[in-house]
């Protein structure tokens, strides 16, 4: 069920500062008010009723009533956002994915010879089905030596084809970074974004112990998040993703055949993007009883330049109703 209205745009730059449509470039973000004239001053913002987000598309050739052939901006508008539907922000700039990794380190730990070692690993990042699933690694001990252990550990894991992390050792220091998917790369793929999380066990077993052979901790073994998993913000491919699912919303997409139906792509590969996310809930004249009802709008702008612009500027002058400096 659609919960809310979102609307997509993608600029490429951000002016310093304009102060007519005309000397808009081609990939720069705007803001305008409730009548579409254009916002040059944050105080300007501050005292608009209605914002609008717009990103210009160069000029088109329109036919004046008098005949003549002028070249127009061609601005692309975001949904009008209302001051009284009481608006929020979330303004941010690019910040660059992490991949997960997770240290076991047995420099402490007392190992057995000839005991079974087990390294589990819990991956909790699916989407289409909620459930998780497991990978498990197991080496027998060949010595009570620490270092050899993990060094058998690293070399079991590395071996499996369809591993989702790679494993590196470094005297009794396992460690085990996730790995990029590679079922989502370029600008058209079919699948959306998302990063490897997971959560590392260890334990043992003592073979042949049939009523003894229970998988135990490891006493003195250290399990760590060395470094969390993150998707990041404004990164590439998220904003690919938001302007794929937003297509439906500005005209016919049609991608289960040939020849393929869709609008442009204005998501540039490896681009870094700010953000400022947009919401309200506008007020509208309800047509059943004529009272006033509410519904959710957003709208998601990204732009590499958008933190401290003008843009920036407006909006949070728009919301707060005085001027940002």
């Amino acid at each position: 069920m659609i919960q809310s209205v979102h609307n997509v745009l993608i600029g490429k730059s951000c002016p310093a500062s304009y102060s007519n449509i005309a000397a808009l470039n081609d990939g720069d973000v705007a803001l305008f008010d409730e009548n579409r004239k254009l916002l040059a001053t944050a105080a300007a913002a501050a005292k608009a009723k209605s914002l609008c987000v717009g990103v210009s598309h160069g000029t088109v050739n329109v036919t004046m009533p008098d005949g003549d052939v002028e070249a127009q901006p061609n601005i692309e508008f975001s949904q009008e956002i209302q001051k009284a539907g009481k608006p929020s922000a979330v303004i941010g700039e690019y910040t660059a994915p992490t991949k997960q990794k997770v240290t076991i380190t047995l420099t402490n730990a007392t190992i057995v010879a000839g005991n079974r070692y087990v390294v589990r690993i819990v991956y909790k990042d699916l989407s289409d089905v909620k459930f998780q699933f497991t990978h498990s690694y197991e080496v027998y001990a060949a010595s009570a030596t620490a270092s050899e252990l993990v060094t058998a550990l690293k070399d079991k894991i590395n071996a499996h084809k369809n591993r989702r992390v790679n494993a590196s050792a470094s005297a009794a220091v396992l460690t085990l970074e996730a790995m990029d998917k590679d079922d989502n790369e370029g600008i058209n793929s079919i699948n959306e974004y998302s990063i490897v999380e997971m959560e590392v066990f260890l334990y043992t077993t003592i073979p042949g112990a049939l009523l003894a052979n229970q998988p135990d901790s490891v006493p003195g073994a250290v399990i760590a998040v060395a470094t969390k998993a993150n998707p990041g913000k404004g990164y590439w491919k998220q904003v690919r993703d938001a302007e794929f699912r937003n297509m439906p919303y500005k005209g016919h997409v049609f991608t289960d055949a040939y020849p393929i139906i869709e609008q442009d792509r204005r998501v540039v590969k490896d681009a870094q993007y700010d953000y400022a996310i947009i919401e309200a809930e506008n007020l509208y004249l309800s047509n059943d009883n004529q009272y006033i009802k509410n519904t959710p709008m957003t709208v998601e702008v990204y732009c590499p330049s958008l933190e401290g612009s003008i843009v920036d500027k407006g909006i949070q002058s728009f919301i707060s109703g005085t001027e940002v400096a």
